[in-house]
């Protein structure tokens, strides 16, 4: 009895035993993971060219949308400098001639200005200013230094800067009157100083909202000012520790922007209350910093600085471009042009994995947003 007992254990021991092996080669195996797979990018990011066909020095471009835009330059031939503008309606796959001529005695465009994709100014050489009503068609405004500083908030109210003053036109740039001067307090060892400064840079953050910074004071600061109304009342909003570059200045929103001062870069998150540095290496003097979005930029000859979280983080890489970049333009985050001499122009774009162009180059991709 207990060797049958013995028996029938033994037995049920080793049917269950044959079940669970069973039911382990009848389960399907696990699939390899997919994660990696998924992970892979789809998408990468490129400078291409879509350069203009003449051996021309492009000093500035301006697009309003990812395909609309304009390159102002010059060709310096014996008739003269060949002064031009140049549109595209298709991102730079054509260009056509707005105004100007490369093969003739016009002084050359510069400085590049547009609300809209109808409202636009442009500086020529010889001290003088034109503007389009239309997109397309280009008249002289009146005399207007070329390389000056100047801003439009409306089709009809603009700001400029010359010198020590700002000035404010209410007819499109045809007249200009001062409406306020470069002015600061400073203490230096104890001693108060009242200084007279030269304005460096103007942007407004909105059409409300606008900072004009200051040439250094006696103690090496720079003055920011600042206008929450349009233009009409300026105060002093802070003072950069140092020397404040020209032309640098550029904002996300009313209350970040960023400035390239002779230390490097510097933010202000707080309306221009403070500034304090950004850890990224940028050279150059005279490119205003440009954002659409987050995405930020900051480009000049053969650096490019970048950001894509509204300035929390910058980085910078040099370009291998084939010629050195003299302006830029950022019109989304994942488009944007820089224009340089020879007839230079390359668009950086978002484009599939494997996509391919003649002539294209690596881009870094902008961070997630």
């Amino acid at each position: 009895m207990k060797r049958w007992s013995l028996l029938m254990v033994i037995l049920v021991s080793f049917t269950r035993i044959s079940a669970a092996q069973q039911s382990r080669s009848t389960t399907p195996a696990k699939k390899p993971s997919t994660a990696g797979q998924s992970s892979q990018a789809k998408f990468k990011a490129i400078w291409e060219p879509v350069n203009y066909s003449e051996d021309a020095e492009l000093n500035d471009v301006f697009f309003v949308t990812p395909e609309v835009g304009w390159v102002a330059g010059l060709k310096r031939t014996d008739a003269g400098e060949g002064g031009f503008i140049i549109h595209t309606t298709d991102g730079g796959a054509h260009w056509d001639i707005q105004t100007g001529d490369p093969h003739s005695a016009t002084r050359g465009f510069t400085n590049l200005f547009f609300l809209d994709p109808t409202h636009g100014w442009a500086g020529e050489f010889g001290s003088r200013l034109l503007r389009t009503t239309d997109g397309e068609n280009w008249e002289s405004v009146g005399e207007f230094g070329a390389l000056r500083t100047y801003a439009f908030v409306s089709p009809t109210t603009g700001y400029s800067i010359d010198g020590g003053q700002l000035e404010r036109s209410d007819d499109a740039g045809k007249s200009w009157k001062t409406v306020f001067t470069c002015r600061a307090s400073v203490e230096v060892q104890g001693l108060k100083h009242d200084d007279d400064c030269n304005f460096r840079s103007l942007r407004f953050a909105t059409a409300q909202v606008g900072y004009v910074t200051g040439s250094h004071l006696s103690d090496q600061s720079s003055p920011v000012f600042k206008t929450v109304d349009g233009g009409t009342v300026w105060t002093l909003a802070s003072f950069l520790p140092t020397e404040a570059q020209e032309r640098t200045i550029g904002f996300v929103d009313a209350q970040t922007g960023f400035i390239k001062t002779s230390d490097g870069l510097m933010g202000t998150f707080d309306g221009g209350r403070t500034w304090k540095g950004i850890p990224v290496n940028v050279t150059g003097r005279e490119n205003p910093i440009r954002f659409a979005g987050n995405v930020g930029w900051y480009v000049e000859t053969t650096v490019f600085a970048y950001t894509g979280n509204g300035g929390k983080r910058w980085s910078s890489v040099n370009l291998h471009l084939p010629a050195g970049v003299n302006a830029f333009s950022l019109p989304a985050p994942d488009r944007g042009y820089v224009v340089g001499d020879h007839g230079m122009i390359y668009r950086y774009r978002v484009v599939p994995i494997a996509y391919t162009s003649k002539g294209m180059l690596p881009a870094p991709a902008m961070p997630a947003q």
